[in-house]
């Protein structure tokens, strides 16, 4: 039978009853007893359940249930040592109930598109929340009415090029357009379309016209008064402090600049600002701190009682009103679970049991958002947590000495725990992440924060004294600021690699919980031994690599632009293209294709081919030449104005950086990659008058039976051209020249190139329509299987040489 008093706090432990001669004392059970209890078996159950219905787990499933089933195994071998009768229901209950909250928690169906011209519509809504940032506006919208359309969630409106007063909780009047909900799919990268359906957005769109206000409402209370905060901060520090202030205290980090943001990944101290635990405990801390303080004033109550319990009940107030205030994150959420419990725990006398209170958190994120088992966040937050107890366990700090070896220990340790989740997540190593977390954890976290904290407390009051004290805090960070741009300078401090895939990092974590669930099973060196075996088969974990007898392309899914990857069968890997927009929040050649180089383990790029320099085609490249060793930069002959443009020209500097070697491509040119043929088609000649886009490079690559041309933006003219010198023929695929334009694709190409396959790089809903209508009706005629990003995402050729297969995202 289960105990079920051990899931709760008791308010008093029955005493001990004494040993007699009839009544023999129990054998003392081990100290690791406490931590093997009925939640803690019931959490390691449960995490195979939520794996087996996880929509997004995807082809890795099987391992990591497989995984997943050590440390279930190991709790239940260590429950059943000391309570043998209550081992088998927690079990099945914590199986089953991982598969309730996957099925009890689906993800929301996007809204359908208003069947209006071009999706237009004219709604009313309430603003839920507001995200300011350097270059647009975003408005989450709730309750959203249109005639004849009315979503079923949150609505996300970007404005661009206009200035708007509204705030959360006012109802307004707009007229706004509405795209369709697609999200980039390719190998390794980030589902855009599951994060909005995560956060309950379920239609976005642009406006451009004027936002009438037309009344306001008692809703979205918090988001307002958070929007308030983020305009003093913003009326009152200059720029260049606005956005490490705004993400630090009220969690908006639409003013941090893309530079900014880099810095703070390589320097490992992101976490400083996202708002998570130790905003909370500070809050919390501080007002438990003086609410005993106050009650403890009380002589009578003083005498009478223990005050914690009351202290600790009030200083769930200012958390949970803090939680709200700073959004509502995952990551606030999960802070605000730990911090609660513990405060409960205080208040019902039971702060001891921080282990049971960690699970119990566990359960309760898991419950509500099982998604968060496979985000890294979530395994940061709970791993640091678990090497603050395990080392707390062990090492005193009793003296100023023994606390100070203590920080250093834990920091120590959390960067090593986390490092291999860190570079599988994010493929980022940061070697200089321990001095500067241990230089600015106390800075940030003692200094800054508590300034922060105070100032939105006592504006309201005297804003004078909140004006001087969020300037200090402003002050503070730029400090913080100022190191980390340092740190970005240091040799090997963006050192950047493929990282272990997610089994690798699932055994490595379930290795780390294993041998702290079976802790008391054996000597020490034993535990650690096994530990250490384990995790090292999980940091080395296979991916799944091309044969090397194969040729693989793939066609990213990078909307109205282009990039390919090409790897050649015995040869190296090349990429054609790294397109994609230019935008600041958003860096193609990271989020994209240097995630998709990352998932095939790439760790060099034999060559880099610019068809032409048009940021739908090159808007990634530099980033990819710092991300990886490259062999060469092949470019063409184009103008000087053509070559004037900010992009190439830093392009350019970052190849001098890295002292990548640029070919220019003059004629036609061949050369054998492993057992492909890589040939350059011949450029148009450079007193020729044309267009930027009818110089574009165009490769063609051939193995075995099969070859692949990969055309650029290439039109009409271009096309001509190299029919005229004889260098086009039948291909097995061919990249649809400029996205299906109606300026390319003429039938004496398609009749000449006659492909099985033909691959169009498009955006959904683009502004130009493409691909046209009669293109795509002109390969279909020729006898090609017609194959769009848009709609497949990225798609894949694997050859032999004889037999040809093609895998989509779709």
């Amino acid at each position: 039978m289960i105990d079920w008093r051990t899931w709760l706090p008791h308010v008093a432990k029955p005493p001990a009853p004494r040993p007699s001669r009839h009544h023999p004392p129990r054998p003392t059970p081990p100290p690791n007893t406490a931590s093997i209890g009925v939640p803690t078996l019931f959490l390691a159950w449960m995490i195979p359940g939520i794996l087996i219905g996880l929509p997004s787990v995807g082809e890795h499933r099987p391992a990591l249930i497989a995984i997943a089933l050590l440390p279930a195994f190991a709790a239940t071998w260590s429950r059943f040592e000391t309570r043998r009768s209550s081992v088998f229901l927690p079990l099945l209950l914590g199986l089953i109930w991982g598969g309730i909250v996957v099925i009890g928690s689906p993800l929301p169906n996007p809204a359908p598109l208003p069947d209006t011209p071009k999706h237009q519509i004219t709604l009313e809504a309430i603003v839920a929340d507001r995200d300011d940032r350097d270059d647009s506006t975003v408005l989450i919208l709730d309750a959203a009415r249109g005639e004849n359309w009315q979503p079923d969630g949150l609505a996300r409106i970007s404005l661009y090029r206009q200035k708007t007063t509204v705030h959360p909780g006012d109802r307004i009047r707009l007229t706004a357009r509405f795209h369709p909900m697609t999200g980039a799919r390719n190998p390794g990268g980030f589902d855009y379309r599951n994060y909005l359906l995560e956060n309950n957005i379920v239609a976005t769109g642009s406006a451009s016209g004027a936002i009438e206000t037309i009344g306001a409402t008692e809703t979205w209370f918090w988001n307002r008064q958070r929007q308030r905060i983020a305009e003093w901060i913003g009326a009152t520090l200059p720029e260049s402090q606005r956005g490490l202030t705004e993400t630090l205290l009220v969690g908006k980090r639409g003013h941090l600049d893309s530079a900014l943001q880099n810095a703070l990944f390589v320097s490992g101290t992101f976490h400083l600002v996202a708002i998570s635990g130790l905003h909370l405990t500070l809050i919390g801390g501080t007002v438990f701190y003086f609410s005993r303080l106050l009650l403890t004033l009380i002589l009578p109550l003083s005498r009478r009682w223990d005050l914690k319990p009351a202290a600790a009940a009030l200083s769930l107030i200012p958390v949970t009103a803090y939680a709200f205030l700073a959004g509502w994150s995952v990551s606030t959420q999960r802070a605000f679970i730990m911090v609660g419990l513990f405060l409960i725990a205080v208040a019902l006398r039971r702060q001891h049991q921080a282990w049971r209170i960690l699970t119990l958190a566990a359960i309760l994120v898991l419950s509500w958002q099982p998604s968060q088992l496979l985000n890294a966040g979530f395994q940061f937050s709970f791993l640091c947590v678990v090497v603050i107890l395990f080392l707390n366990e062990h090492l005193p700090a009793r003296n100023w000495r023994e606390k100070l070896v203590f920080a250093l220990a834990c920091t120590t340790a959390i960067e090593l725990v986390i490092a291999p989740i860190s570079t599988g997540a994010f493929h980022r190593l940061t070697p200089f992440g321990l001095l500067a977390n241990f230089l600015m954890i106390p800075w940030v976290g003692e200094l800054s924060t508590p300034l922060g904290l105070t100032a939105m407390v006592v504006q309201p009051v005297w804003p004078w004294l909140g004006n001087s004290l969020i300037e200090l805090t402003g002050w503070s960070l730029e400090i913080y600021r100022r190191l980390i741009e340092q740190i970005v300078t240091w040799p090997g401090a963006d050192t950047r690699m493929a990282g272990p895939i997610l089994p690798g990092v699932a055994l490595y974590v379930s290795a780390l919980l294993v041998a702290n669930l079976i802790r008391d099973a054996g000597p020490w060196a034993w535990r650690r031994m096994v530990f250490v075996l384990v995790a090292i088969l999980g940091l080395q974990w296979p991916r799944s690599t091309i044969p090397e007898h194969e040729l693989r392309m793939t066609v990213l899914d990078v909307g109205q632009a282009l990039s390919v990857l090409v790897k050649s069968p015995g040869g190296g890997w090349s990429l054609f293209d790294a397109g994609g927009t230019a935008n600041a929040r958003f860096d193609i050649g990271e989020a994209t294709i240097s995630t998709a180089l990352w998932y095939h383990g790439v760790e060099r790029l034999e060559r880099v081919v610019l068809s032409h320099p048009q940021r739908d085609h090159m808007a990634g490249m530099a980033r990819v030449l710092r991300n990886f060793p490259v062999g060469s930069l092949w470019i063409g002959q184009w103008s000087e104005k053509d070559e004037s443009g900010g992009m190439f020209q830093e392009l350019m500097a970052t190849a001098a950086r890295r002292d990548v070697p640029v070919v220019r491509i003059q004629g036609p040119a061949a050369m054998r990659d492993g057992s492909a043929l890589i040939r350059m088609l011949p450029p148009m000649d450079a007193t020729t008058k044309a267009s930027l886009n009818d110089r574009s490079q165009a490769m063609e690559i051939t193995h075995g039976a099969h070859a692949f041309l990969l055309t650029g933006d290439m039109e009409a003219r271009e096309e001509s051209w190299l029919l005229s010198r004889r260098a086009l023929g039948p291909v097995s695929v061919v990249i649809v020249p400029h996205h299906g334009s109606r300026t390319s694709s003429t039938p004496n190409f398609v009749r000449t190139t006659r492909p099985e396959h033909a691959v169009i790089s498009v955006g959904a809903t683009n502004p130009w329509g493409f691909p046209k209508p009669e293109v795509v009706r002109r390969w279909e005629a020729a006898g090609a299987r017609i194959w769009r990003t848009d709609r497949q995402g990225a798609v894949s050729f694997m050859s032999d040489g004889q037999r040809l297969e093609v895998t989509s995202a779709e």
